[in-house]
């Protein structure tokens, strides 16, 4: 019998069409000997859907005929079983999943949002839980937590909308003590939406307002001007992490939205994987990104990117991405492990998970629970 795997993407978040793409071509990856792909197509207004259409990108080309041809439907636990439900006044069960596979981007799904309402239901799935997923896309939260385990990260000072408005001049102040250039970055946003680059005070408050409407949460860091980024992804597999290849990306500007699409080089983007760096640079950044991928409790796959100052040569933590684009799988080819390898090792790491849950404390009968009278729940304190 095969295990039914449901590939959960889409979803209200501003990288919607990106987690579609992730998971189109995932899903064409996965072993089909082995699992049964179940798509379950969340649209921007919270909608699901499912049907093997939603395995092909032509199906999104026309939002109609999804409509028309994909079943509509609801996520339960029906006594024990996880099942995708029709919708309507009769209802049937459509399909039953016995594994979810998050494949989501950005703020409302990936940072937890999906994960949580899976665990609510009791379904268990592939990737990180709830907590490692929250702090994953706050960057306040991610270099919080860095910073407490003495990995490194840029100088930086953070703030939300309510502080500025109650107090700005007192964060100008804190601001002030950073070295310009700045770059200024809504807090819990991916995929280098709606940055700021300030290069002189002057530039400042026109720059904060800008990235206050797309988050209510604000980080500003000091802007290393002659820099190199990398990137390395991490995988969990048989309580092992393994490191892929690094990656250098080339790019005059920060990455930006649309970077993230992209498939092939051209003069003004390019991907160098593996990147040509000392054999000691290599060691440093594998290490940290273990030591990162464990300090924020990840599971499945993450990959972490860096800055690099070329003048000091220093290596700094710039973002964690707990579910990449595309898995980041291009870069574990080099390590002999393909696409349809590393969505597996993700699913059997999911799988043991659930044996090793299976076996803790789920219940805890108190006596004193039962004792309590409506008298007593009135007087309590």
């Amino acid at each position: 019998m095969k295990l039914n795997i449901g590939v959960i993407f889409g979803g209200n978040s501003l990288e919607h069409e990106l987690s579609i793409l992730t998971a189109v071509q995932a899903m064409e990856n996965i072993d089909k000997e082995r699992y049964e792909v179940i798509p379950i197509y969340v649209t921007k207004n919270l909608t699901f859907y499912s049907g093997g259409m939603l395995k092909y990108i032509d199906s999104y080309k026309d939002f109609n005929l999804i409509k028309r041809y994909a079943r509509k439907v609801n996520l339960v636990n029906k006594e024990g079983k996880f099942i995708l439900e029709t919708t309507g006044l009769i209802r049937h069960v459509y399909k039953e999943i016995h594994l979810a596979f998050p494949m989501v981007h950005g703020k409302n799904t990936e940072d937890g949002s999906i994960v949580g309402f899976l665990e609510t239901l009791g379904i268990p799935f592939v990737g990180s839980d709830i907590y490692s997923s929250a702090v994953g896309q706050d960057k306040i939260f991610t270099k919080e937590i860095l910073e407490a385990n003495s990995l490194p990260v840029t100088d930086y000072v953070h703030f939300t909308d309510i502080d500025y408005q109650t107090d700005k001049e007192s964060i100008f102040k804190k601001v002030d003590k950073l070295a310009y250039p700045l770059i200024i970055k809504p807090a819990r946003l991916g995929s280098s939406i709606g940055i700021e680059i300030v290069n002189r005070k002057e530039e400042l408050e026109s720059s904060i307002e800008k990235v206050m409407k797309n988050d209510s949460r604000v980080l500003i860091e000091e802007y290393v001007e002659n820099h190199s980024e990398y990137n390395m992804a991490v995988l969990l597999s048989k309580g092992k992490l393994i490191g892929s290849v690094i990656e250098e990306i080339e790019k005059d500007s920060p990455c930006d939205y649309y970077d993230k699409y992209r498939h092939d080089n051209d003069e003004t983007y390019k991907k160098i994987y593996p990147a040509d760096i000392s054999k000691a640079l290599t060691e440093e950044i594998e290490k940290t990104s273990k030591r990162a991928y464990s300090a924020l409790n990840l599971s499945g796959v993450a990959r972490i990117d860096y800055i690099y100052d070329n003048k000091k040569k220093e290596l700094y933590i710039n973002e964690i991405n707990t579910i990449p684009n595309f898995f980041s799988h291009h870069l574990f080819e080099d390590k002999n492990i393909d696409y349809r390898e590393l969505l597996g090792i993700m699913i059997k790491e999911a799988i043991d998970k659930i044996h090793k849950e299976s076996a803790m404390i789920k219940d805890f009968d108190d006596e004193s629970f039962k004792k309590v009278t409506s008298k007593d729940v009135k007087e309590m304190k």
